[in-house]
């Protein structure tokens, strides 16, 4: 157990103990997670940092630790997060764990109109200290953990317990506590959902109009840079950017079915020796594959489910932002543009029913409630037929 001033690292079952003795002590904990997404193939979560009154803990999942028991401790059923949304979602694929409450600082701060929502922007504006931030990209599997990314990680939970009794005071006297709760809830029920498979992940952005003969080569170089990744443990855009692979099949595709390496694109200083000629012959395999089998275009996108009326939009669009203004919000936080689309819906569909087609919450509903009386108190609405 590695113990200071500052923190404990719970990497042995007596700091364990200790830890879950002290959550048991207290009705709500501040947490923090760190993965390792930037530096391996697959991400993994390599710390949970909780702060629960005075004490600081940094949690290592990788020390071989049963950590299972820390999550029906009593504090970490309410817990504070600055930014809970990624947390959530590494916590709950990786034990299946999801909080009974949470409080986002980060959204918090947004519901008050706050103009700069980082951690470090708050903790300087309300405590005047500014946070650490070499070591932002820092590889969190990293073992033993060098003391300052230990220091530097207790930082993220260090100050979420006085900020989060700021700001529930300061959204009391706003009146907008209930806002941040039902946002809070959403965002739990919405960490535990399963993530969508994407059919044919290597149709990457910029790909779109390229013919089956680009698709095809585009296939086949996605696919070896997947393999090549997961032998390397790296990220897949560090051994070679998006960007890269639709410039060499673009090049490819002038001279098909020649494969000559010296016309294309300048290759990353690595590929060298076995890897280029494995992705030389992967190409010349490639050019190989019958035009039958070569992918096809996707087909246009269907029409979107409800094509807004135009003149209502904009004056929803006028109205949205007048509200913002007033309530000093983000006008996305009244309703976003797809919300919009579907607020401004044609025809005589009633107001409820675009609220819950445009998946408003109570809050917002609210709001657009006042903005529909003040401008449409008896007017025939704009774009009923």
């Amino acid at each position: 157990m590695l113990q200071n001033e500052k923190f404990i690292l719970v990497d042995n079952e007596e700091a364990l103990s200790g830890l879950l003795q002290d959550l048991d002590q207290h009705e709500m904990a501040a947490v923090d997670t760190e993965a390792d997404s930037m530096h391996h193939y697959l991400a993994r979560l390599c710390l949970i940092q909780i702060t629960i009154g005075d004490h600081h803990y940094i949690v290592d999942p990788l020390c071989g630790l049963d950590i299972s028991p820390l999550f029906k401790a009593k504090a970490m059923q309410t817990l504070i997060f600055h930014g809970a949304d990624y947390d959530l979602r590494l916590l709950w694929q990786a034990y299946g764990f999801s909080p009974a409450k949470i409080f986002d600082t980060m959204l918090a701060a947004k519901m008050l109109g706050e103009p700069h929502l980082g951690l470090a922007d708050l903790v300087r504006e309300y405590f005047g200290e500014e946070l650490k931030k070499e070591n932002q990209r820092a590889d969190w599997s990293l073992r033993p953990l060098p003391l300052d990314m230990c220091e530097y990680a207790i930082h993220d939970t260090f100050y979420l317990h006085e900020l989060c009794a700021i700001l529930v005071e300061k959204l009391q006297k706003a009146g907008r506590l209930a806002w941040l709760t039902e946002q809070c809830d959403a965002l739990i029920e919405h960490s535990r959902q399963p993530s969508l498979i994407k059919k044919d992940p290597w149709r990457i952005p910029g790909s779109s109009l390229f013919d089956p003969c680009t698709l095809n080569l585009l296939k086949h170089i996605w696919e070896w840079r997947e393999k090549e990744a997961e032998a390397l443990d790296r990220p897949p855009y560090k051994v070679m950017p998006a960007e890269l692979m639709l410039a060499i099949v673009r090049s490819l595709r002038t001279q098909f079915p020649e494969v000559d390496k010296d016309r294309m694109p300048k290759l990353p200083r690595n590929f060298k020796g076995e890897r280029l000629d494995s992705f030389i012959q992967m190409f010349k395999t490639a050019v190989t594959v019958p035009e039958s089998e070569w992918p096809e275009k996707l087909p246009k996108a269907p029409p979107p489910p409800v094509v807004p009326h135009s003149d209502l939009l904009i004056a929803l669009k006028i109205w949205r932002d007048e509200e913002a203004e007033k309530l000093k919000l983000d006008p996305s936080l009244i309703a976003n543009k797809g919300q919009l689309i579907w607020l401004a819906a044609p025809g005589s569909m009633p107001w409820e029913t675009r609220y819950e087609e445009a998946h408003l919450m109570r809050w917002q509903k609210n709001i657009w409630n006042n903005i529909l009386q003040e401008h449409l108190p008896t007017a025939k609405r704009i774009g009923e037929d």
